[in-house]
């Protein structure tokens, strides 16, 4: 059960998230991540469907998440290296069931903010997704509306394609390129919510491991 869940990492579909308007396009309406941000996105195969939550512990200069599904829970960390210039993107690697897994050279979920910045400034970036080199091309804008904090808020995003024909969703912010939706044949991962104001949510990742994750 767990190999097919987190497979959807590899393969997600884009969801609709509700009606377009209900809520402004704001930066100024997304609270900055921290401890606590709880992330919680759909997946769907087909006619199955599962909600992927991600709980933060630091969000920065280092990454430090938890993430849980249905049938198991795991944590990641990514340097601060990783995060400012990694080259190397992936969809599951990363997530072992019931292991703390670090990534020393490549991220997940969000973007680096040197991928980022050339995406915006050069249209596209050539990086590592899941350990097959090739490039990411820039398709446009859009907007998702996502829970936040209880509230639909329209977010920002930039529309990316890569050579195999994935497309994914990114928050349009450098310092948060957050991966929203991912797009690929009948599989879907779509954020539903953030979750920003509600403390003490991390429920793995406590105590000595808080304090010194490395």
């Amino acid at each position: 059960m767990m190999v097919r869940v987190m497979s959807f990492f590899a393969v997600a579909v884009a969801l609709a998230t509700g009606a377009p308007g209900r809520a402004p396009s704001s930066d100024a309406a997304l609270p900055a991540f921290g401890r606590d941000t709880v992330l919680v996105w759909k997946i769907s195969n087909q006619d199955e469907a599962a909600s992927f939550v991600v709980r933060i512990a630091e969000f920065l200069p280092n990454r430090f998440i938890e993430w849980e599904n249905s049938t198991t829970q795991g944590t990641i960390f990514m340097t601060q290296k990783a995060v400012t210039s990694a080259r190397i993107f992936v969809n599951a690697r990363l997530f072992e069931g019931g292991v703390d897994t670090k990534g020393k050279d490549a991220t997940t979920l969000w973007l680096s903010q040197q991928v980022f910045r050339e995406l915006k400034t050069k249209s596209r970036a050539k990086l590592a997704i899941d350990s097959i080199e090739g490039w990411m091309t820039v398709e446009g804008s859009d907007q998702l509306v996502v829970e936040v904090n209880r509230t639909p808020v329209a977010l920002p995003v930039i529309k990316i394609k890569d050579d195999r024909g994935q497309e994914r969703w990114f928050l349009d912010q450098e310092e948060n390129p957050l991966l929203v939706k991912h797009v690929y044949r009948a599989f879907s991962q779509t954020l539903k919510s953030i979750t920003t104001d509600r403390p003490n949510s991390l429920r793995w990742i406590k105590g000595r491991k808080l304090t010194s994750p490395r």
